[in-house]
């Protein structure tokens, strides 16, 4: 569970990154947002 919530809370940093951007720093966002997506798949895929 705590994979979990690390990889929502990453998705959520992502998503900040995103919202308060312009420019080349919008790729950086959506980087941090497919990352935690991973890892939040890879949490429950391992049932921590």
């Amino acid at each position: 569970m705590k994979i979990v919530l690390l990889g929502i809370s990453v998705i959520l940093f992502g998503i900040a990154i995103i919202l308060t951007s312009s420019g080349g720093a919008t790729a950086l966002g959506l980087g941090f947002s497919f990352l935690g997506l991973i890892i939040s798949v890879v949490g429950c895929l391992i049932k921590d």
